[in-house]
């Protein structure tokens, strides 16, 4: 498989291809922040391990951020797990990540529109690139009573806490 290295800088930060050995890294950064599945295997099989789209950043040889695009349509593409190991946060390495993969994507001539999902404390960080934020979801933890009518609108529930 080809490491290509998509941008270098004088720092020490590498950004390049996703190796196969470093999806469980990047699923155990993501799995703590929220559920995730093994989609990032399935979508490396589907589309192979020698494609532009799956992204590493790596700070003086160790992988520290990643990014994978996926595309939706002809005109859509996704970027999901972003994310940056966060003692190495605030320093502009999501920044240059998000950048080189839009520049691989024009470079091949790709027009279309860039969509993501963000956790709120990471909102302003997409802003800065001219991303808008469309909706906003919520998701809850709790318990559901077992009086619940299931039959019946809405539920009951109790315990709750919102997850952003």
């Amino acid at each position: 498989m080809s490491a290509e290295v998509y941008g270098r800088w004088d720092d020490g930060y590498v950004v390049r291809r996703m190796r196969r050995d470093e999806i469980a890294q990047v699923l155990e950064w993501i799995g703590a922040l929220i559920t995730v599945s093994v989609d990032l295997d399935v979508a490396m099989d589907v589309r192979g391990q020698e494609v532009d789209g799956f992204y590493v950043g790596e700070l003086n040889g160790e992988v520290i951020a990643s990014l994978v695009e996926t595309p939706v349509a002809d005109d859509l593409m996704y970027l999901g797990y972003v994310y940056v190991v966060e003692r190495c946060r605030l320093r502009g390495f999501a920044r240059r990540l998000i950048t080189t993969a839009h520049d691989v994507a024009r470079r091949q001539n790709w027009t279309g529109i860039f969509s993501l999902d963000s956790l709120q404390d990471v909102e302003p960080l997409y802003v800065k690139f001219d991303y808008k934020t469309a909706y906003r979801t919520t998701g809850y933890n709790g318990t559901v009573s077992p009086n619940v009518d299931r039959e019946g609108f809405g539920t009951d529930i109790r315990e709750v806490k919102a997850i952003n």
